[in-house]
Parts: C-alpha cells; sequence; structure tokens
C-alpha cells in the first residue's frame, strides 16, 4: 500500500512551492514585472515583449526550420471476458462502452484497443497472457478483467503488476470486504473490484417463512432442495464448514480439517436425507448448473447456487441467505477485478487510471444493477429496484468471504465430497465419515 510518510513529505514538498509561488505573486503584486525578471529571466520573451525575430534571407546552409513535436500517444489494450463484451446488446453493455469512450474523450493522448478472450479452453485469457509474456511482451494488455481464481494464478505466474504505487482506490471504505479483498493477494493490491456473486438460497414463492432461516427451518419448511453434492471443489458443504470457523490448514501450514466441525455439517446432511428434502440423486450434479437445470425443471422448492442466477430468473422465485452453522450469516463470494498487466511504466499508469474510472463508485452505482452480477460497492445496492431482494442481498454480501484458493483445497475438497457421498448413500454415519476423512489427510501428510 502507499507510504503514509512517503505521501506526508510528497505534501511538504507541495506546500512549499505553493508558498514559493505564491510569494512571487504578491511579490509581483507590490513591486511590478522587475520581480519576475529576476526570477524568470525568460519572462518578458514569454511574455512577447522582445523584438521579433527576422529571419535571414540567405540562411546559412545546413539550417532546416524546427520540426514541430509530435504528441505522444499512449496504446493501451483491454481484454475482459465474453460476459463483460462492451460490444454487446444489453444496457450493461451499452452504459460500459460509454463509459470507456468517455474515458478517452477525456484522455485524447491515449488509444484503446478492446479485445473479448475467453476464459477457459485453448487459447484462454491466462493461457495467451503467459505464451505472451514468455515470447512476446509486445503482445501484452494493459488491463485485464479476471476472477480472483485467475488473479492467484497470473501472481504465482509473475504476470500482474501492483496497483499500490500507482492508485489507493482500494482502500476506500465504499467496498464490500470480500470484494475488497479479492483484488489483494500475498498483501498486495493488483488491481480494483468490478463485479462479484456469491452463494446463497434460492427458493420459490412462499416456501420458506424467512429470508435467513436456519437449517432446521429449512428441513421442516421445504419438500425439497438441490445443490452440487457431487462437486469436485465440494463448495456448498467447505462454506458450511467455514461458517463455524473452520480452517483448512493448521499451524504448519499443512492440509487439516476439524472432524467435530465436519460432523456438524454432515450431521444437518443425513437429517435432510432422512426427512427427505434431498436424496442421493443430487450427488450426481457435479457443478452449478447441473444443480439449477434440476431446480427448474423438476421445480424443487429451493437450491443452493450462485445469487446472480435470480437476476436473469424473474418469476416468483426468491433470495434467502445461506443457512449457517455460526453466530453470524456466512457465504462465499468470488468476483472480477480490473488488473494490471502492461510492462510500460507510463502506459501502466494510464491502465491504472482506467481502472479506477471503470470502478469508480458513480459508474458502477448505475452499471452493477443491470450488470446480471452482484455489486462489490454498497453504495451501488440501492440501484436494485426490489427492495425486499435489496435489504436480503446487502447482508449476503457483509457476510461474505472470498472462496479458498483451489491450490489450499485441492486435496481436502476430494476428501469432503468423500464423505458427503457416504452420508448421503447412508453408507456411514456423520461422525464416523468425518473422523474417517481427517484420518486420511493426516496420514497423506506423514507420508
Amino acid at each position: 500500500m502507499i507510504n503514509p510518510d512517503d505521501l506526508n513529505l510528497k505534501q511538504a514538498v507541495r506546500n512549499l512551492i505553493a508558498l514559493f509561488m505564491f510569494s512571487i505573486f504578491i511579490l509581483v503584486g507590490c513591486q511590478g514585472q522587475s520581480i519576475l525578471d529576476a526570477v524568470f529571466p525568460q519572462a518578458d520573451t514569454q511574455l512577447g515583449d522582445a523584438e521579433p525575430t527576422v529571419a535571414l534571407e540567405n540562411p546559412v546552409e545546413g539550417d532546416e526550420p524546427a520540426t514541430p513535436t509530435p504528441p505522444i500517444f499512449y496504446n493501451l489494450v483491454l481484454w475482459v471476458p465474453p460476459q463483460f463484451d462492451p460490444y454487446g446488446d444489453s444496457e450493461a453493455a451499452a452504459l460500459l462502452s460509454e463509459r470507456i469512450k468517455t474515458f478517452l474523450i477525456q484522455n485524447p493522448q491515449v488509444n484503446l484497443d478492446v479485445r473479448v478472450k475467453a476464459v477457459s479452453g485453448p487459447g484462454n485469457m491466462i493461457e495467451t497472457l503467459t505464451g505472451a509474456s514468455a515470447v512476446a511482451q509486445d503482445a501484452l494488455p494493459s488491463l485485464v478483467l479476471i476472477s480472483r481464481a485467475d488473479l492467484v494464478q497470473a501472481v504465482s505466474k509473475n504476470l500482474l503488476y501492483s496497483i499500490d504505487e500507482l492508485s489507493t482506490m482500494v482502500d476506500e471504505i465504499d467496498w464490500y470486504g470480500f470484494a475488497q479483498n479479492l483484488a489483494i493477494y500475498q498483501g498486495s493490491a493488483y488491481g480494483l473490484p468490478f463485479a462479484s456473486n456469491a452463494l446463497g438460497l434460492v427458493f420459490r414463492g412462499n416456501a420458506l417463512s424467512s429470508d435467513q432461516p436456519s437449517w432446521e427451518e429449512a428441513i421442516s419448511q421445504l419438500d425439497s432442495l438441490v445443490f452440487p453434492a457431487g462437486d469436485a471443489e465440494a463448495l456448498v458443504t467447505s462454506a458450511l464448514y467455514q461458517s463455524m470457523d473452520g480452517q483448512f490448514l493448521n499451524q504448519t501450514g499443512q492440509p487439516r480439517l476439524d472432524s467435530d466441525k465436519l460432523a456438524s455439517v454432515l450431521e444437518i446432511y443425513n437429517l435432510a436425507r432422512k426427512g427427505g428434502l434431498f436424496n442421493r440423486r443430487i450427488l450426481e450434479f457435479q457443478t452449478d448448473d447441473q444443480a439449477w437445470e434440476s431446480f427448474i425443471s423438476d421445480n424443487s422448492d429451493a437450491v443452493v447456487t450462485w445469487v446472480n442466477r435470480i437476476l436473469s430468473n424473474g418469476g416468483n422465485l426468491r433470495l434467502a441467505l445461506l443457512p449457517s452453522f455460526g453466530e453470524n450469516p456466512f457465504t462465499i463470494g468470488t468476483g472480477w477485478i480490473w488488473c494490471l498487466s502492461e510492462p510500460d511504466i507510463q502506459e501502466r499508469a494510464y491502465a491504472a487510471s482506467l481502472a479506477e474510472f471503470l470502478a469508480a463508485p458513480e459508474f458502477l452505482a448505475e452499471w452493477a444493477p443491470v450488470s446480471g452480477f452482484l455489486p462489490v460497492r454498497p453504495s451501488s445496492l440501492a440501484g436494485y429496484a426490489d427492495e425486499e431482494f435489496q435489504s436480503t442481498l446487502g447482508i449476503l454480501l457483509l457476510s461474505a468471504d472470498i472462496r479458498p484458493d483451489k491450490n489450499i483445497t485441492a486435496g481436502i475438497s476430494t476428501e469432503i465430497k468423500t464423505a458427503v457421498a457416504e452420508v448421503i448413500l447412508g453408507t456411514q454415519s456423520p461422525l464416523e465419515s468425518a473422523l474417517d476423512t481427517a484420518e486420511r489427510l493426516e496420514a497423506a501428510e506423514n507420508q
């Protein structure tokens, strides 16, 4: 982050210069032009008092008229994922496009090339960044819009530059805490948050009596609930485990699980299975998309899913917080961040200015409510028209924390997924499964 002592020194220098200039102009007012002559000997020429220069009729051979210095242009390249394409036909795309045009009008020395890049598959954004960094740095973009997971991967490959020396915007108070943390990795900020998403409970009509239900209320009031129980990352179960302040690493940085806390989550699954809230079919759902499709097609009462789905699916769908096990609400959040990838120092400064312009509160207050995603700033929340949704969303975002990095949870997630399957299939009790899971992790650590 910016060093406050450096800022104080810079401000002191600015104050000294301002005092010096102020003194000069006071003296000019009292004693006339002679003070300027003494301080700035060229002032009379600049003011136009000198005799006009007469061009020589026979210039010395070899002398040529001075050529005006051409203006300097800074060429920036912006990479965005398809869902944030400013060339799209949505209202959000139009707003983003207009915002970019406004920046270029205000900065005529900047040229900007916007390119849409895939986030997965061959030639995806991180893969292309890696290749360009190794063999053709001139092909690197200036600013990229990437997910938190891609930010972590890009930093590990030295593909991004810290924004700390160019901007203090990430330190403002008008950010949701988890959104602010999206841009920070290993103590450095690599960009500015732009859009977010979080896990929540989407339900139909009046299936729930509260938007902050406990698991007991969910089991008693809902007839059916789905979630991707076969998810390789075990994201929902991990979020519930974290709601009790469950940790994934021990004090030495090795993978660990608290068997008692994991057993508490698995016990809820066991009660839900016995009560008919869900059945073994949810183990087939390995992705959020599959769980959502089942929710829509089977007309289930509720689904644990990414909240932004409700923004594009109206009807009688409503939002509730993810039931947690701790005293306070808890959920997992993720998002997209404008990150610096420009090798040239001068152009990087303009890229940072563009990132600030695109993450400014006055713009996000207009863009976020129509974006199809969740806001990163509390000041953007007022733009969501439905007051009930707005209230629930505000609490949900305040309770969010960023999802753990995959490089930390990879092995743990596999073990959690196994434990979930054992309990839902009824082959193990919650406590037995939790103990076995903790023992397997400990055995792997000791190998």
